[in-house]
């Protein structure tokens, strides 16, 4: 009878997960509506919630880690957290306000479609969608209102919500003639301080939980011993796989003419580049790497705009063959657009306003060019003259024409063109960017370092330290590798590289890296785990987004909270795969000593991991809330990584729970655990989409 609440506790949290992972599969089939209809706002799915940690709290107060304080507190915050979140959804009020230019209203339409009017009016004063320097893609959008009887001022954008009497307005959508703004509209004013004091409380007490004896993690840390140094292993033989050519090479520009093509400005992407980037990712999307035949990208691009007739009849790669004649449509529209010189935004000229846009040669071009006769013929006819003197092969004057272009560019579009040290940087890291060569060599090396290393644990051998340097070398090598390509991003785009499949993937294999220096030692083990983990995270981002374009951030996504947020989320993910390999090398390797050490080695790194995740999951409802006005709407990424929160803590519960204590169930578990994870990140953008598909 005295186990009775820990069962009702972790029963419960099983179900639970169950009818979570129901709820996403129910939404990706029959919609949003079923699955908060049939699960999320079930009353049998909050009851098992109030079960959960009713009864959790129960059988901590008989447990003797009832005694340890931050325990006690870390506890209490989850439960203090649930305690919010039904206290949002039961006095919670949220709705939409739609504001025209100066005219008064105070009337929201809720959530059900009634109308309710507040205790004070709004009238839009305002509106001004802000662009990026040189780009027209939004970087903010501000609304300035003014609330009657006050009469006072406020200002509105994306992540700068307006605070009045209880409620909060945010920017939601904005009409086309940008006089008149929807607001989205939330009064809550009990559950957010609830679950703001919780967040706090919570995190509190993971700080002190590192600091408390008597810990498992303080008792496993304890045990662990840095004596061992591992055998480093290099091998490697990579096959380049040319493809066959055809019997006449296609023809193109010569490589110092290709170059000075490639240095004149594009407006690509909603922002202003070198031409090398269009011509890198183009290459990219047709044959899937950026070069072909031994041509530079460079020299493909310009060879499909000038030699057009030799090009067309080379084929694309075509990766998926049920989507294949959308996929080559795709690229042959690529193709053609080049060809026709559609592709090459390159003229940039004034409009009325005096704002600069950018043109092609075939565009239709603003009033005040036409009535340049001058600047309209060369904007026109430049490429003509240009491939006149290619068909002559006279690549000086062929250089002499591009270099007009740059010049006109340069007077024409001085204050929006990025910096000479931008602009090399993006050339650089456009040659470098795509991990093929370092992922082979990562995975490699890190399976050898792995195999030799559990060989090694498994007799009590050490290996000579010259073979241990050679690897932190090698390491240190990839990690600067990681770092240049990471901070060229960063400093081209102007924002942090952590959104995008490409972006965290690289950041995922950079912090592998970073985390294997500083800890390996103590944990020699840490070495190989971190060779494989870059190697196969640089391995997605090759395959999965073999075409990283740089773009502007999302008005949403400026946010400070974005970067704390990515980073922890991103590396509990990177020590959830050390767990991982802990688990498949205990199980492998024989020796009751050897599996509990790397027991002890997975928990070390497992309390960390998971007091990350939980930090980031409720940093990243913090942002949520802040900027569109709800901090949990059960988004299938949100929902999942609750999910493999409380998978994982399940593991953390050895007290509780007897079967951890067996090292090998704890091994297998913690193996099979890495597939939640793997399901968080892969599975949910892939399959079930939502809001956070561009993560």
């Amino acid at each position: 009878m005295k186990n009775i609440s820990k069962y009702l506790s972790f029963g419960a949290i099983v179900v639970l997960v169950l009818m979570m992972i129901a709820a996403t599969l129910i939404e990706k089939m029959q919609g949003s509506a079923s699955a908060f209809t049939l699960i999320y706002h079930n009353p049998l799915f909050m009851l098992l919630w109030a079960v959960a940690a009713i009864a959790g709290v129960i059988w901590l107060t008989r447990h003797n880690e009832s005694r340890k304080f931050f325990t006690l507190t870390l506890h209490l915050s989850f439960i203090l957290i649930l305690a919010g979140a039904l206290t949002t959804f039961i006095t919670a009020e949220t709705g939409k306000i739609h504001l025209r230019m100066d005219v008064d209203s105070d009337k929201v339409i809720n959530e059900n479609g009634e109308m309710q009017c507040l205790p004070f009016s709004l009238r839009l004063e305002s509106f001004s969608v802000s662009t990026y320097s040189g780009s027209k893609a939004a970087a903010d959008y501000i609304s300035t209102v003014i609330i009657s009887p006050e009469q006072s001022s406020h200002t509105i954008s994306m992540n700068r919500i307006l605070k009045h009497k209880g409620y909060r307005f945010y920017q939601d959508d904005y009409d086309d003639d940008k006089r008149g703004v929807t607001l989205f509209v939330n009064h809550d004013p009990w559950g957010i301080g609830i679950t703001y004091s919780a967040y706090l409380m919570l995190l509190v007490s993971m700080i002190g939980f590192f600091f408390q004896r008597g810990t498992a993690f303080r008792a496993a840390l304890k045990r662990l011993s840095p004596s061992l140094i591992l055998i480093f292993g290099l091998c490697g033989n990579n096959a380049l796989n040319a493809g066959q050519l055809p019997e006449n090479m296609p023809k193109v520009l010569p490589e110092q003419v290709a170059e000075a093509f490639s240095n004149i400005y594009v407006y690509y992407n909603d922002r202003v580049c070198p031409l090398s980037t269009l011509n890198r990712d183009y290459c990219l999307k047709a044959y899937g790497k950026p070069s072909q035949f031994g041509y530079s990208a460079d020299q493909v691009v310009t060879g499909w705009l000038f030699y057009y007739d030799w090009w067309r009849i080379i084929p694309f790669k075509i990766k998926d063959k049920d989507k294949g004649s959308a996929v080559e449509t795709e690229k042959e529209f690529i193709l053609n657009s080049v060809a026709s010189g559609d592709a090459f935004r390159i003229f940039p000229a004034a409009e009325a306003d005096g704002t600069v846009s950018w043109y092609s040669c075939n565009d239709i071009l603003p009033q005040n060019v036409l009535d340049n006769y001058e600047q309209w013929v060369f904007i026109r006819k430049s490429l003509d003259l240009i491939e006149e003197s290619v068909r002559m092969e006279d690549w000086n004057e062929v250089v002499r024409l591009v270099g007009k272009i740059k010049a006109y560019q340069d007077k024409s579009a001085s204050e929006y063109i990025p910096s000479v040290g931008k602009i090399k940087a993006e050339r650089v890291y456009n040659h470098i960017c795509r991990p093929m060569l370092p992922f082979m060599i990562a995975i490699s090396l890190g399976i050898i370092l792995f195999v030799f290393s559990g060989v090694l644990l498994a007799k009590g051998r050490n290996m000579p330290k010259c073979f241990q340097y050679l690897a932190l070398g090698l390491l240190f090598i990839l990690w600067l590798y990681l770092t240049s390509v990471l901070g060229l991003r960063w400093y081209v785009s102007g924002h942090a590289p952590f959104a995008g499949s490409y972006c965290v993937m690289m950041l995922m294999a950079w912090l592998s890296c970073l985390g294997s220096l500083c800890l390996y030692n103590r944990f020699p083990l840490i070495l190989p785990m971190g060779m494989l983990i870059s190697g196969f995270t640089m391995l997605v981002a090759s395959l999965a987004s073999a075409n990283p374009q740089i773009t502007h951030l999302m008005p949403v996504l400026q946010s400070p909270l974005l970067s704390i947020h990515v980073l922890s989320m991103m590396i509990s993910y990177t020590l959830f795969a050390l767990v991982a390999l802990c688990g498949v090398l205990g199980v492998l390797m024989p020796g009751k000593n050897s599996t509990d050490r790397l027991r002890d080695v997975a928990l070390v790194i497992l309390y960390p991991a998971i007091f990350l995740l939980a930090f980031g999951i409720f940093l990243g409802a913090v942002w949520a809330n802040v900027s569109w006005g709800n901090y949990w709407s059960w988004d299938p990424k949100e929902t999942w990584a609750l999910i493999t929160l409380l998978i994982y803590a399940f593991a953390l519960h050895s007290g509780s729970l007897k079967c951890f204590r067996n090292t090998r169930f704890f091994h297998i578990y913690s193996i099979l655990a890495f597939l939640s994870v793997l399901i968080t990140y892969f599975g949910v953008n892939f399959l079930f989409g939502g809001m956070h598909a561009y993560a």
